[in-house]
Parts: C-alpha cells; sequence; structure tokens
C-alpha cells in the first residue's frame, strides 16, 4: 500500500501523551506497515535499522512505541488497526479485478415508479433553478440544521464508571518495580491521573483481545511515563525560574586592568648589594 486513510482527531486523541521523538517513531512504523502490507520483525536489530533508530533514546522511544500500540506474535508485531486497513485495501483490489474482468463496473438499476414504470431523468430528480449541486431525488430527505453531525470529532469520557478502572492496589506494586517506587502515592495522587486514565481507555477501546492484567501493566507503564514527563516540565520550569547570577562584562579598555593592582604584604625585605656590582 502506497497510501492510507489518517484520521487526525483520532490519532491525536490516542496519542496525546507522546513526545515529538516518539510521534516521528510511530508514523515511521505505520508507513513501515502499510507499505510492506505485514507485521514488522521481532528480530531488534533489523527493526532498528527499518525504523532508522540509532541512538539509545531512539531505540527506546521504538521498544516504548511496539510495546504501547502493537501486539507482539509469532509472525511479528502486529498492529489490529494496520491489519483491518490491509484485508479492506485487498477486498477491494479483489472486486475491483473482477469487475475488470467481467467488462468493468456493473450498471446501475435503473429506478421504477411504484407503478413498475421506468423513469426518465427529468421525472427523478427535482433541480433547485440555477443550483445543479442541490439536486435531490425524489425519495431523498433534506438535510435539515438540526440534523445531527455523523463525523463529529467529540471525545467520549473513557474514565467513568462504565469504562476499566484498574486496581490500585495491584497498580501501586507495578510501579514499586520502577526507578520511582519510593514515589508510588505521587503517582497515584497526580492531578491528571482521570485523565491519563480516560486516554489509556480510549486508545485500547477497541483492542478487545488484551487481558485486564496486561491492561494492568500497559497502564502502569503509560502512568509511570506521565509521571516522569511531568518530573521533567517541572525540572524545566525550575530552570526558567532560578535567578542568573550577574557576571560583570569582560572590558576591552585596557586601563580597566590597573583598577585591581595586588598590594604587597608583610615587611618589606632589604637586599644586599655587592660594592663591585656595576
Amino acid at each position: 500500500m502506497h497510501y492510507y486513510k489518517k484520521n487526525i482527531g483520532d490519532y491525536r486523541s490516542a496519542t496525546a501523551h507522546l513526545s515529538l521523538l516518539e510521534h516521528g517513531v510511530y508514523n515511521w512504523l505505520l508507513d513501515t506497515y502499510y507499505l510492506n502490507e505485514k507485521p514488522l520483525p521481532l528480530n531488534e536489530r533489523e527493526l532498528f535499522r527499518m525504523a532508522l533508530a540509532r541512538t539509545e533514546d531512539e531505540k527506546n522511544a521504538v521498544r516504548d512505541i511496539l510495546v504501547e500500540f502493537f501486539v507482539e506474535t509469532e509472525n511479528g508485531w502486529v498492529h489490529n488497526r494496520c491489519e483491518s486497513e490491509v484485508k479492506a485495501y485487498h477486498a477491494k483490489a479483489e472486486t475491483n479485478r473482477k469487475n475488470g474482468r467481467n467488462g468493468g463496473r456493473p450498471k446501475k438499476q435503473a429506478k421504477e415508479n411504484p407503478d413498475g414504470f421506468q423513469m426518465n431523468d427529468k421525472e427523478t430528480h427535482s433541480v433547485n433553478s440555477g443550483i445543479p449541486q442541490e439536486t435531490l431525488t425524489k425519495n431523498q430527505e433534506p438535510l435539515t440544521i438540526n440534523q445531527d453531525n455523523t463525523h463529529t470529532n467529540a471525545q467520549a469520557d473513557f474514565s467513568g464508571s462504565d469504562h476499566w478502572k484498574p486496581d490500585l492496589e495491584q497498580l501501586a506494586t507495578a510501579l514499586k518495580t520502577t526507578k520511582h517506587s519510593q514515589r508510588v502515592s505521587e503517582i497515584l495522587g497526580m492531578a491528571d491521573f482521570e485523565f491519563h486514565l480516560g486516554n489509556f481507555n480510549a486508545h485500547h477501546e477497541n483492542n478487545h483481545q488484551i487481558s485486564d492484567n496486561q491492561k494492568l501493566r500497559k497502564f502502569a507503564q503509560w502512568i509511570f511515563q506521565e509521571f516522569e514527563k511531568q518530573l521533567a516540565n517541572a525540572e524545566r520550569e525550575a530552570k526558567k525560574s532560578k535567578p542568573r547570577t550577574s557576571e560583570k562584562p569582560n572590558s576591552r579598555n585596557v586601563n580597566d586592568a590597573w583598577d585591581v593592582i595586588p598590594q604587597p604584604t608583610g615587611a618589606p625585605t632589604q637586599v644586599h648589594i655587592p660594592e663591585d656590582f656595576e
């Protein structure tokens, strides 16, 4: 496949927590998946080469994206959305091939009125004067102002009682295995904990193959990463607010060098000069 559709609203709602580097890695892996029309390889060396990952940060980003958005199988790293799109693409291609063998697309059936007689184009269309793009068939209902838009981008609340919630004790146990094991209470007490939980549930809404234990481990990693981002942001803000020490600029005036002349300390030392000294 050299082309695929991308719903920007869906993508951003599922990846709002990613860093710029992780966005680049994820999009590159998606492009590679669609281009090759098969799962990504399990071999890390081959995978890193395919993803152009050279630094440790880039390699870690590849690992994180795979764990979060892909499923490891014996055939490779599988992405459910990519698989469904590839299957739909092949199904459409097969339909086009069949139509081609049969001489093209099948002709549309002529419309008939209730009496069974064929109706001509003039009878089947009611054209708004001078505005052909507003042509409607007799059986078509015009759109009204109050008609619902089927393409709204409103994000549902995925943190409510109807959606998955982790067992906090089990989550705390999982978080204690990380480098922030002494700060588990801070992680669980994050102000936007419910927001991140909602994003997590929205991301895995259509993944029905994942078990509750897998969800717990994935969410532990998810909230751990969000906590680290929060710490990094706080550190950056602290550096910005820290007052800079004022340093005297270097002067190019040679006379300024005489402002600080070292003064002799202690009693003067007498020097004996020989009489035959010339």
